[in-house]
């Protein structure tokens, strides 16, 4: 419906592909990773180039590869901007030198995400491209809001448009009183700025003062926010509020939902802002785990698994294997680098013939499974102690012999509790975790609530973050080694879950989060008073 912003240049002859190369355009969605297409993850991992938007999260970033060049062209309203020409440009320029190039933009390419122009630029250059869809703002934002576009009762059609032009003000283009005229849901992309103008022009059009309507800012991330009133009160109400861009703005009589469809403003932890310490790159379950259930997670920092140096001590390893008794397995980054090693050495799972596996965690069990192992030993618990007499349950470890492929660098107080029960643990060191970023904002902490700490390892990461910072926050560690390695540090702990798994920590968090909730309300400090008061959060 905007022409301002449709592309007017006649279609040209299209230039033959001279590249060697693919850019895939793709589609990010409206903010929560979880609304990620998988054709989108698997491009993002296999891709040499990125360019991505600023809206596009950390935790999809986080899915590039370490080698990969990733450009951000920054493109925010009414800030530093990289013009439309110069991205033009630069994936023509990456499209003829790279093999997989992928363009990632926020929600859809095709919905006023200017993807249409991107692709005829590169057509005419003859450079191949390909689009994959991703899930719209309008469409991912209101499911969050509890807001459907239609229904049987009061929407039928629903009209997406978007509410400013590059000089500002609304476009002269769009017909504002054909859309007051019509009787289903109206999705205003990038119009908080002119939402005052906008719905006076739509009530001078015909739409009643009183049509339902709300403003989403941060659809889909723990961070959003919503406000709802009648169309002539909405701007004083968005405004009130602080509501600013990035914001989608729906009217109709579906806003008027929202009030019993509002799922995710319930879930028990939005508004915590929760900070993970990482000690291995791979996705955190805890961060998942917590994400669901509504908390801005941040992990930091930001880490990648590497081989260890070639050396004597992985072909001993291997040449004790098969003597072992157990072979011990405490991380997915562990697996992938002894099937590797072993597969270097023409060895298969045949390799383990005998020899009992331990696994510590679901993904490390998982990565097992896929190469056709099944562990004789699978623990929830990542607690040393916990460890050894699971595989004690076995028979006595005096005496067993138990080769540790394990990561280097980083003490392990389960070799000291297997040796305490008389098992002779052959260390291994096959791979090494390398920090290759910090935060995405600098190496600033962020404003959190609570920190959690899943090992003695995080604790030395996330400490010195923490007293740069100088918050105050509460902290949540996996196990007693992890909790006397913070206090250590100088961190003061306020939980340590009674079972030392993903669970464990979830139960602290939400506990704690009830605490925290209640001191920002100027509620209670008293536990038993402030569960009662959160009550209706656990259901």
């Amino acid at each position: 419906m905007d022409r301002s912003d449709s592309n007017r240049t006649a279609a040209r002859p299209r230039t033959p592909p001279t590249g060697r190369g693919t850019v895939y355009l793709v589609g990010a969605g409206p903010g929560d990773p979880g609304l990620l297409t998988l054709r989108a993850a698997r491009l993002l991992r296999r891709a040499e180039v990125v360019v991505h938007d600023a809206l596009v999260g950390d935790q999809i970033l986080d899915l590039i590869p370490p080698g990969t060049q990733r450009i951000d062209v920054g493109k925010r309203c009414g800030g530093k901007r990289t013009s439309q020409e110069q991205i033009n440009d630069l994936l023509i320029t990456a499209g003829r030198r790279a093999r997989t190039v992928v363009r990632l933009k926020g929600g859809d390419p095709f919905v006023f995400g200017r993807g249409g122009e991107e692709a005829i630029a590169l057509r005419e250059a003859g450079v191949r491209f390909r689009i994959v869809p991703g899930i719209t703002a309008a469409v991912g934002v209101s499911a969050y809001a509890g807001i459907p576009l239609t229904h049987r009762d009061f929407a039928s059609s629903v009209t997406f448009v978007t509410g400013h032009r590059k000089t500002g003000g609304l476009s002269p283009h769009l017909d504002w009183d054909a859309l007051a005229r019509l009787e289903g849901t109206l999705v205003v992309y990038m119009g908080v700025r002119s939402l005052a103008e906008m719905a006076s022009r739509l009530i001078a059009g015909g739409r009643s003062p009183q049509t339902p309507a709300a403003v989403v800012q941060w659809g889909t991330h723990a961070r959003q926010r919503t406000v709802t009133a009648p169309l002539r009160e909405i701007p004083a109400a968005a405004k009130a509020s602080g509501i600013e861009a990035p914001a989608l703005v729906v009217i109709g009589e579906v806003a008027g939902l929202r009030d019993q469809l509002a799922w995710f403003d319930r879930l028990p932890l939005r508004g915590i802002r929760v900070l993970i310490g990482r000690s291995r790159p791979q996705p955190s379950r805890i961060a998942r785990a917590l994400a669901r259930l509504g908390a801005e997670v941040h992990e930091y920092p930001r880490l990648r698994s590497a081989a260890a140096p070639r050396s004597l001590e992985v072909d001993g390893g291997f040449a004790e294997l098969p003597s072992s008794d157990w072979i011990l397995f405490t991380s997915r980054p562990a697996v992938i680098r002894f099937w590797a090693e072993a597969l270097e050495r023409g060895l298969d799972a045949r390799c383990l013939a005998g020899v009992k596996v331990a696994a510590l965690g679901r993904a490390t069990a998982t990565a097992l499974s896929r190469r056709g192992i099944v562990a004789d030993v699978r623990t929830r618990t990542f607690e040393s102690k916990s460890v050894a007499r699971e595989l004690a349950r076995f028979g006595p470890l005096d005496g067993q012999r138990i080769l540790f492929p394990r990561e280097g660098h980083v003490e392990s107080a389960i070799t000291a509790d297997l040796a305490e029960r008389g098992a002779m643990v052959r260390e291994v060191e096959i791979f090494r975790t390398l920090l290759y970023d910090s935060l995405a904002d600098g190496g600033s902490a962020p404003e959190v609530d609570i920190v959690v700490l899943p090992s003695s390892t995080a604790a030395r990461s996330v400490a010195p973050l923490l007293a740069e910072s100088g918050s105050k926050v509460r902290v949540v560690a996996i196990g007693p080694r992890t909790a006397a390695t913070a206090e250590k540090l100088g961190l003061v702990v306020d939980a340590i879950p009674s079972e030392h798994t993903v669970r464990g920590i979830v139960d602290s968090v939400r506990e704690i989060a009830r605490e925290v909730r209640a001191f920002q309300e100027g509620r209670t400090d008293n536990r038993a008073e402030l569960a009662a008061a959160d009550g209706s959060s656990d259901r």
